[in-house]
């Protein structure tokens, strides 16, 4: 069971904050906003599955969001990585 909630309240977690952070597609984006949109980029892809019109980065941003995202999103795959592998780890362990 311990294993099962190390994964699932970073996954909602994620997914409510994605929610209340939706991306407004006529709405230009600064820096600041680039790291959290980076840092969401996993629960906004995830949502992305089930809702073709949900958006991974904003189409109006500026060049700081455009790296501020991808310095997020890297870090934050990295996490999302660390997390499913301690969830695999805790899951299997004797």
């Amino acid at each position: 069971m311990k294993a099962f909630l190390q994964l699932l309240w970073p996954l909602v977690i994620g997914l409510l904050s994605a929610w209340l952070l939706s991306i407004n597609p006529v709405k230009e984006y600064g820096w600041f906003i680039g790291l959290i949109h980076g840092g969401l980029l996993v629960p906004n892809w995830i949502i992305s599955r089930f809702d073709s019109s949900w958006l991974l980065s904003a189409p109006l941003h500026t060049t700081m969001y455009t790296v501020d995202w991808w310095i997020a999103a890297v870090c934050a795959c990295i996490s999302w990585v660390w997390i499913v592998i301690g969830f695999f780890r805790n899951l299997f362990r004797k």
